[in-house]
Parts: C-alpha cells; sequence; structure tokens
C-alpha cells in the first residue's frame, strides 16, 4: 500500500471522528471514502443523513448517477450485508455500482457479521484490503465501545472463510455434506418432523420460482437458492433416515436416465419405456451401476446430470421449475405416505435432486460456462453458505432458535403500518371451538 493511500484512509478515519449516532446505544463510527482515477469523488461519514450508513449516503445521496466502475472505495468498517427491508446492504450497493476496490479499516465485531461483507465483495471479484496494522488499531480503538457491545457475542467459531477452506470444502462427498450438514442443524431440527422440514424445503424453492418469472427482488439472487435447496434437502433426507445419499441417487441414476438407460437422455426412446413399464426397471438399473466410477463431489453429480439431461443455452426456466414443483408434490405424497411405504420416498427424493441440478446446470448455461467447469460455482456457493457451522449464530452445532428475528423482519413490510400482526378480531378460533363447528352438520 502506497503513501497516497494512507492519506486517502486517513481522510476516511477523521470522516469517522464526526460520526452522528442515531440513538443512545452504541454504534460505530464510519467514514467512508470514494475514489476514483486519482480524484475523491466523495467523503462522507455515518450519521451524516439521519440514520444512513456512510457508503449508503456516499453512493446514493452524493453520487446517485456517477459512474463508479473502477473506482476505490475507503471504508473504516466492513460494510454491512443486512439491512430490515426496503433498505438495500451497503455491499449490495457496492457490487452494483462495479467498483473495483475496497479497502476495510476493521470487520464487524458481530459474528453474525463477521467477514460476511469481504466474502461477498470477494465473490462478486472485488479486490479487497485491509488498512495497515497501525491504522486498523486507531479505527478499533475510536470503536472501543462499539466492539465492547458486541464482545459477549464473540464466539471462537467465527472466521473468515479463506480460500484453503473452500478448496478443502470442493473435494467433499456427497455423503460427507450429507453428515456435515445433519451435524450442524441436527439439535436445532430435533423437534422439527418431517414435515416441518418439508415445507422450509419448499420455502426456500420458492426463491428459485425468480428464475422462472424473472422477478427481481432488492438484496435477493435467485441463484443462491439452489445451495439452499439442497441443503434443506439433505436435512429432510436426514430426519427419515436415509443411510446415504449416494446411493439413493446411483440406485435411479447410475449415470444414466432412469428409463431410456442412455447416458444421453433419449425422448423417444424413455416414451417407449414409459409406457411399456409401469415404473423404473430396478434390476436393470442396479446391473448398470455395476462397475461404473460413480459421481463424488457436489459438482462431480451436477456434471454427471449435465452430461445425462443437457441443458440448453435457449432452454427457459419456467419448464424445468414446473416439473421441480411436480416432483415436490410427489415427494409431499411420500411423506404422507412414509409409515406405510418409505421406500417411495428414496425414488422421490431423488427426482427432486434431479431437477435441482438440472435448474443449476441451466444457469451455468445461461452464463456461458464451459461444460468441464460446470459444477464449481455450485460447489463455491455451497461451501460459502455452510462453512462447518451455522452462519447465523457462528456456531458449529446450530444454537439458532427456531424463528430467526430477521425472518420476522423480512415479513414485516405485509403488515399494516403500527401492527405487530394483522390479526381482525374474530379472525381466529380456540381448537375446541373449531372441533365443535366443524363436526356439525
Amino acid at each position: 500500500m502506497n503513501e497516497q493511500d494512507k492519506e486517502y484512509i486517513r481522510l476516511a478515519i477523521d470522516e469517522a471522528r464526526k460520526s452522528k449516532p442515531e440513538d443512545e446505544r452504541p454504534h460505530p463510527l464510519v467514514g467512508a471514502v470514494i475514489l476514483r482515477k486519482g480524484q475523491v469523488l466523495a467523503a462522507c461519514h455515518r450519521g451524516e443523513q439521519l440514520s444512513a450508513h456512510a457508503e449508503y449516503f456516499a453512493l446514493e445521496s452524493k453520487l446517485p448517477d456517477e459512474t463508479l466502475s473502477g473506482a476505490t472505495i475507503f471504508t473504516t468498517l466492513e460494510p454491512c450485508t443486512t439491512r430490515n427491508h426496503p433498505k438495500v446492504p451497503c455491499v449490495e450497493r457496492i457490487i452494483e455500482r462495479k467498483v473495483a476496490r475496497v479497502v476495510v479499516g476493521m470487520l464487524d465485531p458481530n459474528p453474525k457479521i463477521t467477514g460476511k461483507g469481504v466474502l461477498a465483495l470477494r465473490k462478486a471479484n472485488i479486490t479487497v484490503e485491509l488498512f495497515p496494522r497501525e491504522l486498523m488499531a486507531e479505527v478499533e480503538e475510536l470503536n472501543r465501545a462499539f466492539i465492547r457491545s458486541k464482545s459477549a457475542l464473540q464466539l471462537p467459531s467465527a472466521k473468515i472463510i479463506d480460500d484453503a477452506s473452500i478448496e478443502s470444502y470442493r473435494s467433499r462427498s456427497l455423503d460427507e455434506w450429507y453428515r456435515t450438514i445433519n451435524y450442524v442443524y441436527w439439535d436445532r431440527n430435533f423437534n422439527r418432523d418431517s414435515v416441518a422440514i418439508f415445507t422450509h424445503l419448499v420455502e426456500v424453492t420458492g426463491g428459485l420460482s425468480l428464475l422462472a418469472s424473472s422477478k427481481t427482488k432488492p438484496g435477493v439472487n435467485p441463484e443462491e437458492f439452489v445451495p439452499k435447496c439442497i441443503a434443506w434437502w439433505l436435512a429432510l433426507c436426514g430426519k427419515v433416515g436415509v443411510k446415504s445419499v449416494e446411493d439413493m441417487l446411483w440406485s435411479k441414476f447410475p449415470n444414466a436416465c432412469t428409463y431410456c438407460h442412455r447416458n444421453k437422455h433419449d425422448p423417444d426412446e424413455c416414451s417407449e419405456q414409459k409406457a411399456k413399464h409401469k415404473g423404473p426397471q430396478w434390476d436393470a438399473l442396479g446391473k448398470l451401476g455395476l462397475g461404473q466410477p460413480r459421481p463424488r463431489t457436489l459438482g462431480d453429480w451436477q456434471r454427471m446430470f449435465s452430461s445425462i439431461y443437457p441443458a440448453q443455452q435457449t432452454e427457459d426456466y419456467g419448464p424445468s421449475f414446473g416439473r421441480l414443483t411436480e416432483e415436490l408434490g410427489e415427494l409431499a405424497e411420500a411423506l404422507r405416505i412414509f409409515p406405510a411405504a418409505p421406500g417411495y420416498f428414496l425414488s422421490e427424493a431423488a427426482d427432486v435432486f434431479a431437477w435441482l441440478m438440472h435448474i443449476q446446470n441451466i444457469v451455468d448455461q445461461k452464463k456461458g460456462t464451459p461444460k468441464a467447469e460446470r459444477g464449481k460455482f455450485l460447489e463455491d456457493s455451497f461451501s460459502y453458505a455452510y462453512p462447518d457451522r451455522c452462519l447465523d449464530c457462528n456456531q458449529t452445532k446450530c444454537s439458532c432458535p427456531p424463528i430467526l428475528e430477521e425472518t420476522i423482519g423480512r415479513i414485516g413490510h405485509e403488515v399494516p403500518k403500527g401492527r405487530g400482526s394483522f390479526e381482525p378480531a374474530g379472525s381466529f378460533m380456540t381448537a375446541d371451538k373449531a372441533r365443535q363447528q366443524f363436526l356439525k352438520r
């Protein structure tokens, strides 16, 4: 880092000292400086506009129409990754404005946030650097009250996900991810039955509908819902006691289509075989899989499904999302009759996974990802989302409450102003009254 950069850092620290808290609680003192082609475009501090973050005020109030592609931001605090709806996190605003470099004074001391801003910027190919050691110390000393207020939340497991960690996660087998997800979330899901976990799977699958509808929501990237769907699918398989998800998938997709038995699906042959047989020919599929090398990593499984069911560049998301929801309906039926016929679950769960893989392959195809590179984006995004710990509580064994506070905040905009919960008088009955009413003819 050159001496000129240190001058801009000093300017950001000076701005931070001007910060104005919006209430009596400890808040960080934050300053931000935006530089492009050697020219300072804006210098701002937190509270320059009532309750406004420094980066927000610089980007949206001072430079709303300025071209910031290639710019550098010097900020004394890691940019935020969460804001209450409808506010947009600063890190997303920075990414949207195509900033090239962000220099950070200190990481957010809240373990629920620590490192997330840095990771989001790095995933967007933005260069992230830290202040020199002595200037970082000055920023931390300036924010000692704010850091102290978060010290009770600090957990020994808090860490930034580095490249070495991601590389090790990429090599994990699907069954290893299966064990990891259920290790981290087993306690939290202990009192949830399989139906409750399935409804959460349906909930996150709803996020994929944005791909089909082309609808946009502030702060929501629908491509991030594929890893979430896979994680909840793994949790559901764990809840019903599937021994190996790899065995389950290979039984139905042994590097070949379930019905035509071809490595590249043949629609005509498939239709003939489906008409000829009532269901999969399980014995033939078992023989087909003997001696063949299985996919191992998450990316390997995606590439296998890409080989069997190639995604077309012009393919729309709508039909595939429709098939995915159809399979979710059949999986719901499998859960309903699970006590009488548990084996039905194995077949339907495999189909849900196959369609999730196909949607991810459409994503990669539309991005122009080379065939050999497919699966890497999914492996990376899954690794960032589930790095051997819960990113909400930062614990290796999730200790989050059943319903997160931010979940209520996210749906809060649907509630009439001033109402904590919209429940007009007489909306609900007690269980006894409902029983009496519905048993009457």
